[in-house]
């Protein structure tokens, strides 16, 4: 499956290490397709520094491992109206331009809209049910 995760979701992951994000992250990591922006990528590593104090040289680290890891795209230019916080708008154009099939999120202004032009927007507990619903569905294959 293509995702895309939020920054919100990245810097639970990279903090905690052992969390649900975390898990998910590397569930996305072994399993999915990641799809990333650069947007979420500097967003990411704003957060990093400035909230949690994270070091330069371990912001790099998570930079290169991003870089790594993701396919990156250019996010789609989405109007402003498509949600409350104008910020949100480049989370939602990197999972459109990423033909995107989840996007995960802890962040309530994009969870609110639950859908975008067809993606689901979920909770990171949520994409984990959503596999299991696919995996159970008729004629679907394991291999």
């Amino acid at each position: 499956m293509r995702a895309v995760l939020d920054s919100s979701v990245l810097v639970a992951a990279y903090i905690s290490r052992a969390g649900a994000c975390a898990s998910l992250l590397e569930d996305v990591l072994n399993d999915h397709e990641w799809v990333v922006s650069r947007f979420i990528l500097d967003e990411l590593c704003r957060k990093l520094r400035e909230k949690f104090n994270y070091p330069e040289d371990d912001i790099a680290a998570v930079r290169q491992s991003v870089i790594a890891a993701a396919e990156f795209v250019e996010p789609t230019e989405i109007a402003p109206g498509a949600c409350r916080d104008v910020h949100d708008l480049p989370v939602l154009g990197t999972a459109v331009a990423g033909c995107a099939e989840a996007l995960i999120t802890v962040d309530r202004d994009l969870l609110d809209l639950a859908t975008f032009r067809n993606i689901p927007i979920l909770k990171p507990g949520e994409f984990w049910r959503l596999l299991e619903s696919r995996a159970a569905a008729p004629g679907h294959s394991k291999d």
